[in-house]
């Protein structure tokens, strides 16, 4: 089979972390040591991190903000899950505030980051930002200038192309500014064939936040297909759904407006986008049938209840390595007698390799719109 260019969502969403690791919790990369170095003899409780790992070298006590449930894990220091459209974090008055931007999840989130780090200041702490000058370093500089004023930001050292920036919040700071970079979202329609369509509100840090990508697009056509001929050849619908990695829900979402007995459990690791699959089934009259759990692959010790799920929807990271993406196929224990799984991905080989050779599945499938929709069943 022939191999297909990525998206440009897919490539938003490339970054150059170990396969499976947690993007910013590295600390060997060269940003982060940049902080870490700068911040050493702050202390913590007048620190804030925003997006950027235990940074080495800090005393335990700093106020962390959060992305993605594993996050939470081990952390040394008071973990903040950023989830909604507002800071979460209310007091001001911090001394110093740190952002390592996360250039795959976009430049509106590193701006996000950038106002949340200003509002949080006060006068006189500063915002210090590592970032590649290769991925987005000038013009994320250009944003601390519009934020801090063009005369408080500056580069104060270099390391294996990084960039450290470093801005001093004054009284010329454009807080009208922060607070638009912090309100940004987006609201786009899902028309897949599969009933009424739905609306859906997308925030930075959450993967196809402006719009679907094509892979959910091309899972969704085979989903409504498959929906059809159900129909025609009188099959019961399921009425129970697994959307694995989630997103902001689009599978899941329209998965419950098709089949209106339908239960589903939305299943994502990204924090923001567990606010958001709740507030979009919400929106779309869902919210009664739609469970969500924040939890890296599925959960052990809840969403009991969907054990014996009929259908399982997957649109798996790009970037998995082998074992996540076996963790993330395996369905066995979650999937009922006739049930099945369908997953839609880039390059079809590895997959299909591990649901027939390691987990035992009947697969069939093939392209649609330049992905590979497969479907995976278990006898």
């Amino acid at each position: 089979m022939p191999r297909r260019r990525p998206s440009p969502e897919q490539l938003e969403e490339h970054d150059d972390s170990p396969p499976g690791s947690i993007d910013g919790l590295n600390p060997e990369d060269p940003g982060v040591r940049l902080l870490g170095r700068e911040l050493a003899s702050v202390d913590p409780h007048e620190l804030l991190l925003v997006h950027c790992g235990d940074l080495p070298g800090l005393q335990a006590g700093a106020t962390r903000l959060v992305l993605d449930v594993r996050e939470l894990i081990g952390s040394a220091h008071r973990c903040v899950p950023d989830v909604g459209a507002r800071s979460p974090i209310e007091a001001s008055g911090f001394a110093a505030a740190a952002l390592w931007p996360r250039a795959h999840l976009g430049k509106d989130f590193s701006e996000r980051g950038l106002a949340i780090a200003t509002l949080a200041l006060r006068e006189g702490g500063r915002v210090l930002c590592a970032v590649r000058k290769q991925k987005g370093g000038k013009s994320l500089a250009r944003t601390m200038k519009a934020l801090l004023g063009e005369a408080n930001v500056q580069v104060i050292e270099r390391e294996r192309g990084y960039h450290l920036w470093v801005g001093t919040r004054g009284p010329d700071c454009d807080l009208a500014l922060a607070e638009e970079l912090l309100a940004r979202s987006y609201e786009f329609e899902v028309a897949a064939g599969l009933g009424e369509p739905l609306r859906l509100l997308g925030r930075p840090g959450v993967f196809s936040r402006r719009g679907l990508d094509a892979g959910t697009q091309a899972l969704l056509a085979v989903l409504a297909a498959v929906a059809d001929a159900d129909d025609r050849a009188r099959l019961a619908p399921p009425r129970r759904v697994i959307d694995l990695c989630a997103g902001l829900g689009p599978l899941g979402l329209s998965a419950a407006r098709r089949w209106p007995t339908a239960r589903v459990l939305a299943v994502e690791s990204n924090l923001r986008a567990g606010a958001l699959i709740r507030e979009n089934a919400e929106r779309n009259g869902l919210a009664t049938r739609v469970e969500v759990i924040e939890h890296d692959g599925m959960p052990s010790g809840a969403g009991e209840s969907f054990r014996g799920a009929d259908l399982a929807l997957l649109n798996p990271p790009t970037h998995a390595d082998p074992h996540t993406l076996t963790r993330l196929l395996d369905l066995r224990g979650w999937l009922g007698p006739g049930g099945r799984l369908l997953v839609v991905v880039n390059r079809p080989h590895p997959t299909v390799d591990i649901l027939q050779e390691q987990l035992g599945a009947v697969v069939r499938g093939g392209e649609r719109d330049g992905y590979f929709v497969l479907e995976a069943r278990w006898s």
